[in-house]
């Protein structure tokens, strides 16, 4: 018998408790549960996956994968019950074995578990997973039990009643799970810090909205560079950083990940650098394993090996390596865009920039060696892209003119103090004002690379963790390792030179303990 599964993948709840819906909850390096649970269904043998979305549909949606089909529960709210209806008329068709009912939040489900209940696929089956004694879920649904199921399913308790039936009359069969907490879900924020999870934080809505956001993560942002690196989220525009070394460029790309809760995928740039390292390159060595173990099976069966099948075989997903710009595109959705850090652009070439230029201008890759049907991946919601570029050499017009524009000046002294406060606030107030002062001087000198804020920071953590209290000649000289960093700078340095009674932090401003506290404390 052709045995056809249908998983129904239940995430329409609104997740009261939890404090936000369970279809949004993502694991800590981003990824979408939601996700992850459609390829547990697939790894475990489903051969369709529908996942039923209700609180929250229009956010949840882009997280469905491809493949998967997602539907739309519109009474969600009355319960589970209206969910399951959604998944099984959904799921009814000609041909249909069983249909495996799962919930979107059961975060440590092993796909082994889901495999050995679908052993049991037949169409008269009722069969649910029990977790140390338990009963709990996934559940199959023999097809002949659907119409009953689809009736059963009322209120908030789903199926509950046909299977106790069933099991009253000795026609339920258990699959045994093992670990009860492998078949927890998550009700809680307690419960979601413990799975590895979170809900991703709702996006700030105005500048004035993300520069307090980007404060609270220790990022000080100008009024301007709020505006700017708003702007860019929502606009779909890159975001161009230009100015000296250690002034927060690369900084801000961490500082907006944590703010919208995506992942930041950096792309270092170099000399010589090319697409396949920004964008993709195939597993070769993986590629020509394949090639001989198909070989091998074509010599033992006796058959021809044909050509457009082993070359569609040997350029599939499975040997694509994909890159950060790839992967951020492919990463960042509606609810949760991903932060794309493409640091020191100026390393590179003109030929480089082109490759930039059309990828940032499409939101789109081209890879022709996948084939007509998978040859273009895209994204329907832009990444945040931050391009950093100390000015070693000019950016192109044509990139140039693609994106919005912040250049960093070095921070005023009132603003470094606060910046410091902020970063490191376990230094005192009175060598923070000291450490400001004497970079500021350093700055004043004719060095090859002055010291930036990066520098700045570094030294007052290594004086603090020395436990020095006052800047001497001697803490300088022997701490000068931290803020200097070319020889003809260090060479003939006079320590007196950055010392000295005047701890002003400009504009008539003095660091005291109320421009100590972190930004809105």
């Amino acid at each position: 018998m052709d045995v056809q599964v249908t998983g129904v993948l239940l995430a329409a709840g609104a997740g009261t408790r939890l404090g936000g819906p369970k279809a949004l909850l993502r694991t800590s390096d981003g990824a979408p549960l939601l996700a992850l649970q459609v390829d547990r269904l697939r790894a475990a043998g489903c051969d369709r996956v529908i996942v039923v979305l209700g609180c929250a549909a229009d956010r949840a949606r882009h997280l469905v994968p491809p493949g998967a089909e997602a539907v739309v529960a519109d009474d969600w709210r009355s319960g589970m019950g209206a969910s399951l209806r959604a998944g099984l008329d959904a799921a009814d068709a000609p041909g249909l074995t069983a249909v495996l009912v799962s919930l979107v939040d059961l975060a440590e489900l092993p796909t082994e578990v889901c495999a050995r209940l679908l052993e049991h696929a037949r169409p008269d089956v009722l069969a649910r997973v029990q977790w140390d004694g338990a009963p709990g879920h996934p559940v199959l649904i023999g097809a002949a039990h659907v119409p009953a199921a689809r009736a059963a399913a009322t209120g908030d308790t789903g199926a509950r009643d046909l299977l106790e039936h069933a099991a009253a009359s000795g026609t339920l069969t258990l699959v045994d799970g093992g670990d009860p907490h492998r078949g927890a879900d998550v009700d809680t924020p307690e419960d979601c810090a413990a799975a590895g999870l979170r809900l991703p934080p709702d996006p700030p809505g105005t500048p004035a909205a993300l520069a307090a956001a980007l404060a609270r993560t220790g990022y000080l942002a100008s009024d301007d560079l709020a505006t700017a690196a708003w702007l860019a989220g929502e606009l779909g525009r890159p975001l161009l950083c230009e100015g000296v070394p250690g002034v927060g460029k690369t900084s801000l790309a961490a500082a907006l990940a944590e703010v919208y809760g995506g992942p930041l995928f950096r792309l270092q740039c170099h000399e010589g650098i090319t697409a396949a390292h920004a964008l993709y390159d195939w597993d070769f060595a993986g590629q020509i394993l394949h090639l001989r173990s198909l070989e091998a099976e074509a010599r033992t069966t006796g058959t021809v090996l044909a050509s457009d099948s082993v070359e569609d075989a040997l350029h599939s997903r499975r040997f694509l390596l994909t890159r950060p710009v790839l992967r951020a595109l492919e990463a960042s959705t509606a609810d949760t865009p991903a932060v794309l850090l493409i640091d020191e652009l100026d390393r590179t070439d003109d030929e480089f920039e082109a490759v930039l230029l059309e990828v940032l201008s499409e939101w789109t890759v081209s890879v022709p060696e996948l084939g007509r049907t998978e040859s273009t991946i895209g994204t329907s919601r832009p990444p945040i892209v931050v391009l950093t570029s100390n000015r070693t050499r000019e950016i192109h017009d044509a990139l140039r003119r693609r994106c919005l524009y912040h250049w960093f000046e070095q921070p005023s002294r009132a603003l470094e103090g606060r910046i410091l406060a902020a970063r490191a606030p376990e230094a005192s107030a009175d060598l923070r004002a000291a450490v400001v002062a004497a970079a500021a001087r350093l700055r004043e000198l004719p060095l090859v690379r002055p010291p930036g804020t990066a520098e700045t920071l570094d030294w007052l953590r290594a004086l603090d963790r020395l436990g020095v209290v006052e800047l001497t000649e001697p803490t300088v000289r022997a701490t000068l390792s931290t803020v200097l960093k070319d020889a003809a700078d260090v060479r003939g340095f006079d320590p007196a030179a950055v010392l000295g009674d005047d701890t002003a932090l400009g504009d008539g401003a003095v660091l005291t303990e109320g421009a100590d506290r972190e930004p809105g404390s």
